[in-house]
């Protein structure tokens, strides 16, 4: 046996993770099947496409997964196969639909592929610094996000947007994991006292300001929909997926992270980080929403908190999507 083998770290966890949330989801997948009647090659399209995209989302955050990635893309095409690795889960999606066309296809490769020029062409010098190179990957990648620019690529049986959103997270992870390194991005799944005392610590000193500033504001009315443990429990895992690790990807381990080295101050790095996460939602309707604007600036102040202390994104994350989870639950006006 090769001293390797000691080494190598153990695939079994990440391979438990993936199989389990891919076994939560298949209540949500049979809601789709009868709700829409989709065909069995649609869902099984669907299923795969999406079941790529957790592979993609999991595998970095775990030591084995990591290393699996890296072997496959840390070679002599390195850009051309992260673009390939990126395409992949649409053209499953579209083989099992019947709904392949190259122009979506285009879509998607024009929302990665300048990015993962940029970074491969032109290097980063200073890692641990904010550079031109990431401006212009925050820019593009946030104006294809506020543009919707992957709108109708996965149309079957209607808009798949979560789908687009997890395209966004793997699309920011081989870049900031495999090609343009973010040191102290902090993503990894790993539990601890500190990573899960973090998130509650902060989430009840933004309650106590949120709560009653929300309600003052007319932003929040009381108006509980508790459909019971389960429900909530998946509702949870949805926003968790979905919509807090791309956020809190690019906010608190990309935006927050590499500012804060730039600056030489945590504290100016999680208000800028803040403020621009809070004017992100200015365009939710009413346009422009100045009260989401002003709780979403308060809330990514607390989440930034959260990533600081919990050293991990994961502990950001957890706090973020606790408080979206919460808020539609019990705190949305109609």
């Amino acid at each position: 046996m090769s001293t390797d083998s000691f080494h190598r770290p153990s695939s079994w966890p990440f391979t438990l993770v993936i199989a389990a949330i891919a076994v939560l989801f298949l209540p949500v997948a049979a809601g789709y099947l009868k709700r829409y009647a989709v065909p069995l090659s649609s869902a099984a399209g669907i299923y795969s496409c999406f079941l790529v995209f957790l592979v993609y989302l999991i595998a970095p955050s775990m030591p084995a997964g990591r290393a699996l990635l890296g072997r496959v893309i840390d070679r002599r095409y390195r850009p051309f196969i992260v673009l390939v690795l990126l395409a992949f889960p649409y053209v499953l999606y579209a083989t099992g639909t019947a709904d392949f066309h190259w122009s979506a296809l285009g879509r998607l490769l024009g929302i990665a592929a300048p990015v993962v020029a940029v970074y491969s062409a032109l290097p980063v010098r200073d890692r641990a610094k904010f550079n031109w190179q990431d401006m212009f990957a925050a820019i593009w990648m946030v104006s294809g996000v506020l543009f919707h620019v992957s709108k109708g690529i996965w149309a079957v049986p209607v808009n798949l947007d979560f789908m687009a959103r997890l395209f966004m997270v793997s699309l920011g992870v081989f870049c900031w994991i495999y090609i343009r390194p973010v040191p102290d991005l902090g993503y990894r799944l790993e539990f601890s006292k500190n990573t899960l005392a973090a998130p509650a610590k902060n989430f009840i000193f933004f309650a106590a300001i949120a709560i009653p500033l929300g309600l003052m504001l007319g932003f929040t009315s009381w108006n509980p929909r508790w459909r019971g443990v389960l429900d909530f429990a998946l509702a949870y895992l949805q926003i968790l997926l979905f919509i807090a690790v791309l956020e809190e990807l690019f906010f608190r381990g990309f935006l927050q992270n590499l500012l804060e080295k730039s600056l030489r101050s945590w504290w100016r790095a999680q208000l800028i980080a803040s403020c621009i996460f809070g004017l992100f939602h200015i365009l939710h309707a009413p346009f422009p929403n100045w009260r989401y604007v002003i709780l979403a600036s308060i809330a990514g102040w607390f989440y930034g908190s959260s990533y600081r202390s919990g050293g991990t994104l994961l502990s950001s994350a957890l706090l973020h999507t606790a408080v979206d989870t919460v808020w539609r639950t019990f705190f949305t006006k109609s």
